[in-house]
């Protein structure tokens, strides 16, 4: 079945959230249920939403949006199927602080793995088995020396990963400016699967806000609460697919695909919630 990658780069934090929790934190974001890696379940809602702003600028009609994603759930003149599919945002490179990088990027052999094998690429799948991370351990892309992740100490990891490197200097060219492309190109870390799921849950953003009331000048009763965010610069990826109805030979759709590439690639979406204060701006980058 057809497919194509696209690539998303954080420009503002990202809160996709799974409701209410009790916990330190009330609003946590969504992760997978078994690595505890963050995810975005609801991509294809927000796709869609962006989508729908193209109509006023006359970029798009209605029956286009309708081809390519399916007819509105609600839709009292019956459902109809979309002629693509769309996976969920897995994660790909998570910033970290570093005192002599500022940040770099981390990720895990198991995430470059899955990304790899979404893109073709078997020469990096096959590298990242051979390889053996250990915990405690980082391959880093721009020294050989030790690591820091924020207050975190990591030994260098004895050996090379070349067609990793080569897959990350790819991955770099989703990022909306040189500055952060060069960055990426050298200051990525590739920690141990089980590091990373503990990186990844313990340095995300928690943020503390707190609805006043206007007339006391006062912390409402019950308005304060913690919500979590991936932090901006955090790389994602979803995939695009043809689906059954994709693959009819009729009204055109075998062009959708690139309908949909030609109008999401290099521009900024909202994803995720928070909208209003300025969260979930990712850039988006078709692979190529």
């Amino acid at each position: 079945m057809e497919g194509r990658v696209f690539l998303l780069y954080a420009e503002t934090q990202v809160h996709a959230g799974t409701g209410f929790e009790i916990g330190v934190v009330d609003l946590p974001i969504q992760r997978e249920r078994t690595t505890k890696f963050p995810i975005i379940h609801g991509i294809k809602g927000a796709l869609r939403a962006y989508f729908r702003s193209l109509i006023k600028e006359d970029k798009i009609d209605e029956k286009k949006i309708e081809e390519i994603f399916g007819s509105e759930p609600k839709s009292d003149k019956g459902t109809v199927p979309g002629s693509l599919s769309f996976s969920e945002a897995r994660i790909l490179l998570f910033p970290v602080r570093n005192p002599d990088r500022l940040f770099v990027w981390v990720t895990c052999p198991l995430v470059l793995i899955k990304f790899a094998k979404s893109v073709g690429d078997n020469d990096v799948v096959k590298e990242l088995e051979e390889a053996n991370i250990d915990y405690g351990k980082a391959v880093s892309f721009y020294g050989s020396g030790e690591v820091f992740l924020e207050e975190v100490k990591l030994e260098p990891f004895v050996g090379e990963l070349p067609r990793t490197r080569e897959l990350i200097s790819k991955i770099s060219n989703c990022a909306p400016v040189d500055y952060l492309k060069k960055k990426m190109e050298s200051d990525v870390v590739v920690v141990n699967d089980v590091l990373f799921s503990e990186i990844v849950q313990a340095m995300t953003e928690v943020v503390p806000r707190v609805r006043i009331n206007r007339e006391k000048k006062t912390v409402e009763e019950g308005g304060l609460w913690y919500e979590e965010y991936l932090p901006q610069d955090t790389v994602m990826y979803f995939v695009v697919r043809k689906t059954y109805y994709g693959n009819k030979e009729d009204s055109g759709k075998d062009s959708l695909m690139e309908v949909f590439e030609n109008e999401v690639n290099g521009e900024l979406i909202n994803i995720g919630g928070k909208e209003t204060v300025g969260k979930g701006m990712m850039w988006v980058h078709a692979w190529r």
